[in-house]
């Protein structure tokens, strides 16, 4: 195996260097010069290949091109997602999707056409979240009038906070808006853009049969994202059943919902023995298949991941050849990249590519641990090593995002992913069957049978003891492990000697960001946290944790103040923290020597105090401002 027989992979390595030079850099104003540089180079290029030059300049100039180019499209995108000009006025949009059904509201999505401001038309193409109450059953493609203006997204007020407005901002909504009934109306019954929207009329469609057809109500939002990838209907029980099991990634259609329908597809074909021409025309039909029910399904990251990769597969079918899987990885993270730069930072794109390749590099090596004496424990012994692959190479992100890891997952996946196997095998012909009145409800019935059967199984392993939660990793301790991995893959193809430097040069950089890590864990500081009614302390000295807590309720505890300890490596059962009541609404903290009033902080200013809002690095001194407000955001106090 050698890294010049996957050409994808090296041209993927150096336009992820031009995409990343455009995300962490602020170079809009290069742009043109950039693409100047990308055709100079590219005519230089043919020039010096008519020629017949040096293969070593050519080869120079056309990885210069793929940087260029990542470097370009880069920050194309990241000019498209900056904060655009606030609406600021009632507005006509364009509906985006099928009303969702919350407690109290439905949840949509609208796409602003023009806002009326000062008088004047104001053109645009936003994204805005709504939540309204109107008794209109909004569809994708109507147009609507909102007599309000959205608001825009605050950005998280605690350190570790989930920002929600960077969520919103990746999917291009950068507000949000509450419409009471009667501030809403419908314009228009559908727009001219309606065929956009055919794709998710049909999911509608499919939707509603496989609600009409599995009586079990409890299978069907697992159902729904089993078959379709509409997951919004998940509660968050549901997801942490999944979660805790170590099998949320059944819920995520992707390589395995894909490959069954393939697997499907070709396994009809077998017998068939069907002369080349027909052939091919089949396959050239599955390859269309693939892509209708990936965008039925919504075209996510690990969906187009493996419809990419499942295409190149049948296609080279076709041809009767097998492709490289690195290169048709590589392949298929270009052309997703291409489209969507930001894609990178999505969770969903990194764990998929990330448990592929731990798949395909290190389950030939677990294989080797043991060799089973039959077929059906050497079927057994094939699942778990792909599981114990997949984990390992995905386990330090999911550390990162999650905090948690599942240590039940091997026998979770050992029952779940084959039944999983059985529910989609029966599914994915219940989806085309389910019209028919008669077949329909059998084998709605049977798919909702088995859910229900599914379910049982994780509330089981819910039950049991043991959990790994509340886990911090640092970047350093990702490093490291992933190139762990990487020497143990590459054990027998390159020099052990040089790998055995490289192993230790990796110990040291784990070495010293432990240490500078550690430097600051005996530091004596304290955290005041916001919430929308009331507001928490944490004061952390000499590795020991106090806490006081002044409304932020213990639901809220969750999301404001339990993911900065975490990733601090604080535990979450503090001591209480003294506190005195001076007069109403103020708090006297003589370990702290603070006072905090109802949304301010007053500082002892004769020691040496000092304080910034939680996402600002600049300090302050507490001689200089010993009073600040917390009525917007977290603080912390340095002492």
């Amino acid at each position: 195996m050698r890294f010049s027989d996957f050409p994808f992979l090296r041209f993927l390595l150096f336009f992820l260097i031009g995409i990343l030079l455009g995300r962490f850099f602020s170079w809009e104003a290069l742009i043109p010069y950039c693409w100047i540089l990308i055709i100079g180079s590219w005519f230089l290029y043919l020039f010096l290949v008519w020629k017949k030059k040096s293969l070593v300049w050519i080869t120079f100039l056309g990885y210069a091109q793929l940087v260029f180019l990542g470097l370009v499209l880069s920050l194309i995108f990241k000019n498209q997602q900056n904060q655009p000009t606030p609406i600021n006025g009632a507005y006509l949009a364009e509906v985006q999707g099928f009303d969702l059904e919350k407690p109290n509201s439905k949840e949509n999505t609208l796409k602003v056409k023009r806002f009326h401001r000062d008088s004047e038309w104001i053109e645009t193409d936003q994204l805005v979240l709504i939540y309204h109450q109107s008794n209109l059953e909004l569809e994708p493609g109507q147009l609507v009038w909102v007599s309000q203006a959205p608001e825009p997204i605050a950005p998280p007020r605690n350190p570790s906070e989930f920002d929600y407005r960077e969520y919103l901002a990746k999917r291009g909504i950068f507000s949000r808006q509450f419409i009471p009934r009667g501030k809403i109306s419908l314009v228009k019954e559908s727009s001219s853009s309606t065929f956009r929207f055919l794709l998710t009329h049909f999911r509608e469609q499919l939707g509603e049969l496989v609600k009409d057809n599995i009586p079990q109500k409890e299978s069907q939002p697992i159902a729904l994202a089993l078959l379709l990838g509409q997951k919004n209907q998940l509660d968050r029980s549901l997801r942490e059943a999944f979660s805790d099991a170590g099998v949320m990634h059944i819920l995520a259609v992707s390589g395995l919902h894909v490959g069954i329908l393939v697997a499907v597809l070709l396994f009809l074909i077998k017998p068939l023995k069907l002369k080349i021409a027909a052939r091919r025309f089949y396959l050239v039909g599955v390859v269309f298949i693939i892509w209708g029910y990936a965008g039925i399904t919504g075209f996510s990251p690990s969906v187009v991941r493996a419809s990419v990769m499942f295409t190149l597969v049948v296609l080279g079918e076709l041809r009767e050849r097998k492709p490289p899987i690195f290169n048709i990885m590589a392949f298929s993270a270009l052309l997703m990249i291409a489209v969507n730069p930001s894609v990178i930072l999505d969770i969903g794109f990194q764990l998929s590519y990330l448990a592929v390749s731990g798949i395909i590099l290190l389950q030939p090596l677990i294989l080797k641990w043991w060799y089973p004496p039959n077929r059906f424990l050497e079927y057994i012994w094939q699942l778990a090593a792909v599981s114990i692959a997949a984990q390992l190479a995905t386990f330090p992100i999911s550390v990162w995002y999650f905090h948690s890891f599942p240590i039940w997952f091997l026998p979770a996946n050992l029952i779940v992913i084959p039944l999983t196997f059985v529910i989609m095998q029966l599914g994915i012909p219940f989806l085309f069957l389910a019209w028919m009145p008669f077949v329909g409800k059998i084998m709605g019935w049977l798919v909702g049978f088995l859910i229900q059967f599914e379910l049982l199984i994780l509330s089981l392993f819910q039950k049991l003891p043991f959990r790994f939660q509340e886990l911090s990793i640092y970047p350093t301790t990702m490093v490291f492990v992933w190139g762990m991995l990487l020497i143990w893959v590459s054990w027998f193809y390159f020099s052990k000697k040089g790998l055995i430097y490289f192993g230790l040069f990796l110990t040291l950089i784990w070495a010293g960001g432990r240490l500078i890590q550690s430097s600051g864990f005996h530091s004596n500081q304290a955290i005041v946290y916001r919430s929308a009614d009331g507001w928490a302390i944490d004061f952390w000295e000499d590795g020991e944790l106090k806490s006081w807590n002044n409304g932020i309720k213990g639901e809220e505890m969750k999301f404001y103040v339990h993911p900065n300890r975490i990733q601090r490596q604080w535990r979450n059962q503090p001591a209480s923290l003294k506190a005195m009541q001076v007069q109403a609404g103020e708090l006297f903290f003589p370990e702290m020597g603070i006072r905090i009033f109802q949304d301010s902080v007053f500082l002892n200013q004769k020691n040496n105090i000092k304080w910034r809002v939680w996402d600002d690095p600049t300090w302050k001194s507490a001689s200089e401002s010993p009073i600040f407000p917390i009525s917007q955001s977290a603080v912390q106090i340095s002492f």
